[in-house]
């Protein structure tokens, strides 16, 4: 290569325009490369600028910054891949302008980190932990959320109900309690109930006292059925309450006593809750069960209870025509379980309930003659062998559920109409006068709501 030659690459490859034809373009096209004027060459990261175009008019005899040495645009992230520390790196291609660095690697502050936790003393950076005061790691707010953190106050970060200690996320942010969301949360004791919610919990709900419950008794932190009742399993879901026994002189005394003034509509003509016989209570019989209240005396007691006359499972008064209907009535339920004939089984034994036919030994009576037992209906006693815990022959459905058949029989919230006293209304059960047909848990008695009995008492149910 001669010197002129060598001098003329020279020149191109600092970007000099030289005075040669045809330095523009190889061909009988147009130039491409740098317009007649000389525009100047873009910056490469290595390469210098651009030359001047040829002086010559034609499109073809400029030429720009030689193709073959021109550098790409540069990329402002290009240093943060090239494994090298540079820039305003703090450690290899992290830091600084890049993405923040992993654990251990170096920082100068938080803003190095892919964590947003710089140690100031080691300089390196931290992992992501529930206590860094920074939202972090997999956090959906500061310290809290995610699948490793604890959940969040109200009013912060989430990204589903488990990021919440509410257990409510809506539009991404942890929503106050309230007592209608359908979770428990907050100090309810059961799903928006008990705590300071306006509703109480009801059967096998949660509670911390009495007070959370509407049964007003909170056992081992459920709500249980009020003191005197048992829970009686419903057919096809759920439970209710019924009364253990029917309900005593001694508690309707107790209502007496209080002139209440519960009546409903159809009792408006019922004026006094006074029974017209047997009152009050005969000698010894204070816990025997009260006879000779109508229907309404009976309805209004359960009430001013907080209780209900026993009647539909679910709610409301048992139409007539289901009072054979376990599914229907809350009285037949607890008696035959849904399945049996009489409260112990499907065949008839005179032995074990108070019927006309009864034999026994009712407590207080031992030395009245057999014959006599009949008279004296009562929450009677078989066996004692701990006077706290009496064994009772005629038990129903429930565990602790007695004389669903015989003994005194039983008022029921189903009634023809709604006219007064003189709608007829079923009396549920066979008392201590009854035979063998009448003693069945689906034996069909009525009377007007107005009528008294010798052997009608009535029993109550919640809710």
């Amino acid at each position: 290569m001669t010197a002129s030659t060598t001098v003329r690459w020279l020149l191109v490859w600092v970007g000099v325009a030289l005075p040669f034809a045809g330095c523009g373009g190889d061909d009988s096209r147009p130039g491409t490369v740098g317009p007649a004027t000389g525009a100047t060459g873009a910056v490469g990261f290595t390469g210098g600028n651009g030359g001047t175009g040829g002086s010559d008019a034609s499109a073809d005899a400029g030429a720009g910054g030689d193709s073959a040495v021109q550098d790409a645009p540069i990329d402002v992230a290009a240093h943060c891949t090239n494994n090298s520390q540079d820039g305003d790196e703090t450690d290899v291609d992290c830091g600084g302008s890049c993405p923040g660095c992993a654990q251990d690697k170096k920082c100068n502050e938080a803003s190095d980190c892919a964590e947003k936790v710089c140690d100031a003393q080691l300089k390196t950076c931290r992992a992501a932990t529930c206590v860094d005061l920074v939202k972090n790691g997999k956090e959906t707010d500061k310290d809290c959320g995610g699948p490793n953190c604890s959940p969040c106050d109200d009013n912060l970060g989430c990204a589903g109900p488990s990021d919440c200690k509410s257990l409510v996320c809506n539009g991404n942010v942890c929503q106050v309690p309230s007592c209608g969301d359908q979770i428990k949360n907050g100090i309810e004791t059961d799903v928006d109930c008990g705590g300071t919610c306006p509703a109480d919990c009801t059967l096998g709900q949660g509670c911390v006292g009495n007070f959370d419950c509407t049964s007003n008794n909170c056992v081992a932190q459920q709500c249980q059925c009020p003191v005197g009742m048992v829970i009686a399993p419903a057919t096809g879901g759920g439970a209710y309450c019924i009364d253990r026994f029917e309900v005593s002189y001694a508690d309707y005394t107790k209502f007496w006593q209080g002139n209440p003034t519960v009546q409903i509509p159809e009792c408006q003509w019922n004026l006094s809750y006074t029974p017209p016989q047997n009152w009050p209570a005969p000698l010894k019989q204070e816990d025997w069960p009260v006879r000779n209240v109508d229907w309404c005396d009976a309805y209004a007691y359960c009430k001013w209870a907080g209780k209900r006359l026993c009647g539909k499972v679910g709610g409301g008064s048992v139409p007539t025509s289901d009072y054979d209907k376990h599914t229907a009535s809350q009285w037949h339920n607890g008696c035959s379980a849904g399945a049996n004939l009489y409260p112990y089984g499907q065949n008839y034994n005179k032995d074990l309930c108070i019927g006309a036919e009864y034999v026994g030994n009712i407590s207080g009576y031992g030395s009245i003659l057999p014959t006599l037992y009949p008279m004296f209906p009562g929450n009677r006693i078989e066996t004692v062998t701990d006077p706290a815990t009496p064994k009772q022959a005629c038990q129903g459905a429930a565990p602790g559920l007695f004389d669903m058949s015989g003994n005194a029989a039983e008022w029921e919230d189903s009634c023809s109409g709604t006219t007064g006293a003189s709608d007829s209304c079923r009396i549920r059960g066979g008392s201590f006068k009854s035979g063998q047909a009448d003693l069945t848990c689906a034996a069909n008695r009525s009377a007007a709501r107005n009528a008294t009995f010798d052997d009608v008492g009535f029993r109550c149910c919640s809710p």
